[in-house]
């Protein structure tokens, strides 16, 4: 117990520090955004990329593994990303917004190498959305190893590693940057969460579970971290 226990305590001093990386008033703004609209989704990720049923099978105990191969990511795109996860809400938000992304990217590759993901893991990326939401769903800070092994556990998921293959480098980084993004989104709101009304933190609570079926469909409510990595039940 008192090793979770300093676990966690080093997963939040490590994500205070990346988020130190954001300047304070682009944190407040996560809280002030929130408040007035639900948190913001990826049509690109819902649409596009994540398919439940090659998630579902990374995390059975018996899934098939292959070796990770390095495929190309095309050139790093954050501030269109950055802008793509803009796009739906009100235009007088969307510079704000938009800047915030763009600092979080630095904070979420801090968070990569302390975890020992490979730079510009996509599977990495997916377990940070997956965690982030996953956080603000349930209010509990996650065991940073066993953050660590979920994303080794998808980076080594032979249906995984099928998935990623099949999409074009560019939509590759697309996804990468989206998932980062967003999962850090989450993150930063986790971590103010003791600044927030009721109100911010419920709409903080409806995006996450939303986020997490998308990636999960309706197994996304047993989603689990476990010393193993992801789990459903």
């Amino acid at each position: 117990m008192e090793r979770k226990a300093a676990s966690a305590s080093r997963t939040l001093a490590l994500l205070t520090a990346a988020l130190m990386l954001a300047a304070p008033a682009q944190a407040q703004y996560v809280m002030e955004f929130a408040y007035t609209y639900t948190a913001p989704t990826s049509t690109f990720i819902s649409n596009t990329f994540l398919n439940q049923q090659a998630m579902i099978e990374a995390t059975k105990p018996q899934a098939a593994t292959r070796k990770p191969v390095a495929v190309p990511l095309a050139p790093p795109r954050v501030a269109r990303s950055a802008a793509e996860l803009s796009a739906a809400v009100p235009a007088t938000h969307r510079a704000a917004l938009e800047k915030l992304y763009v600092q979080l990217m630095p904070a979420y590759q801090l968070i990569e190498q302390r975890f020992g993901w490979p730079q510009d893991d996509v599977a990495g990326a997916m377990v940070a959305l997956l965690a982030g939401n996953y956080q603000v769903l349930h209010g509990e800070v996650l065991n940073e190893p066993w953050v660590a092994t979920a994303g080794k556990q998808l980076r080594n998921s032979a249906a995984v590693q099928d998935l990623i293959a099949r999409i074009s480098p560019e939509d590759r980084r697309r996804l990468y940057e989206h998932c980062a993004l967003l999962g850090m989104f989450m993150a930063t709101a986790f971590e103010t969460r003791a600044q927030q009304s009721p109100q911010v933190l419920e709409n903080l609570r409806q995006s996450a579970r939303a986020n997490l079926r998308v990636a999960l469909g309706d197994a996304a409510d047993t989603l689990r971290f476990t010393p193993q990595g992801l789990q459903l039940h």
